[in-house]
């Protein structure tokens, strides 16, 4: 499902390329595509790409050619003069900085390439932005755990934390925000002591976990904001002696994390694990999307730039150990990643 919203722009671009396959149709008989992804280690997005070739193929004869971002942004930037360079239609860029990118994606539309973007605006290009609909799920997730941990125990004050880039726009507005919100929508006394800064990666989240709750040890509500950081952060809680669910009832906190997977899947329906609910991102989904967008520009039916630049939300899902029974979050996992 996408939902169309308006808004101002903030940031993106570019990637090396890792992969460069043709799907049915060649490159002289349909549109050529650059298909950024940050970093395709990552399962999200080596799903989302392998889709992205499959059905722009099937569906409109264009040929998709991957461009991996290495989770470099300075990688990512160089990458759009690739697209310049490559015979490209369209290029759907998926970036982390975007003032450094913003002047090949400018010069990529000189030369009448439509450019889209993922997950984050171009600073003041207007090129449409494809995002994953992620406030509602954190909304969702703040409001399920605050209940959860207030019906275990209603005489312990909520306190809570998020663990994330505190800098980032589309973060805060998707993730940080709005999960703070739908603990206070339930427990309007709720302390909340903010993003801390995680950017530099499971370590970080880590050391972070350690030194807070040695500090603080009545935080009771996580939200680790990447799956990678998650790991962190429940090896932190390990490490004190926390992380613990007694037969699904919460006994030191409830954590809460972004991108589901397969390992994500064991510990939410494990009733002794305190990672409990997880952003459901669904890369099928997402690829789809993605270039079902670009190709709509590329159509004239969204234009190529707009001020306030347009912003296309696509949906995510909320998996929870309380509100999804655990086959049908399997099922997800089985429709999504093949697993």
């Amino acid at each position: 499902m996408m939902v169309r919203k308006r808004s101002f722009l903030t940031g993106l671009l570019a990637s090396t390329v890792i992969a460069a396959t043709s799907f049915g149709a060649a490159a002289g008989d349909g549109k050529r595509i650059a298909f950024f992804v940050s970093d395709l280690s990552n399962v999200f997005h080596q799903s989302q790409a392998a889709e992205a070739k499959r059905y722009a193929a099937e569906k409109y004869g264009a040929e998709v050619v991957v461009f991996d971002g290495q989770a470099d942004s300075a990688v990512m930037t160089q990458n759009v003069d690739q697209v310049a360079a490559g015979a490209f239609d369209g290029a759907t860029l998926h970036i982390w900085d975007a003032e450094a990118a913003a002047p090949g994606v400018r010069e990529a539309l000189d030369e009448g390439i439509v450019m889209t973007s993922f997950f984050s605006p171009i600073t003041d290009t207007g090129v449409p932005t494809a995002r994953s609909d992620e406030a509602g799920v954190s909304f969702e997730m703040g409001a399920q755990m605050a209940k959860a941990w207030k019906d275990a125990h209603p005489d312990k004050p909520i306190v809570m934390v998020q663990l994330g880039w505190p800098n980032h726009t589309e973060v805060n507005s998707g993730r940080t925000n709005p999960f703070a919100a739908g603990v206070l929508s339930v427990d309007p006394a709720a302390e909340n002591l903010g993003a801390l800064d995680s950017s530099k990666g499971q370590e970080a989240a880590k050391q972070i976990i350690v030194d807070l709750l040695t500090q603080r040890p009545e935080v009771n509500l996580i939200y680790s904001e990447a799956s990678n950081l998650t790991v962190g952060t429940m090896a932190g809680l390990s490490q004190l002696g926390r992380g613990k669910f007694d037969n699904g009832s919460p006994l030191t906190e409830i954590v809460a994390s972004v991108d589901f997977d397969s390992v994500e899947f064991d510990s939410i329906y494990d009733p002794n694990s305190s990672l409990k609910v997880s952003m459901g991102l669904p890369p099928v989904e997402t690829a789809q999307g993605r270039i079902d967008l670009i190709m709509d520009v590329i159509k004239g039916d969204v234009a190529t730039s707009t001020d306030p630049a347009e912003e296309f939300f696509y949906k995510a899902y909320t998996i929870s150990y309380w509100s999804m029974d655990q086959d049908d979050a399997k099922s997800w996992l089985s429709a999504q990643f093949g697993e």
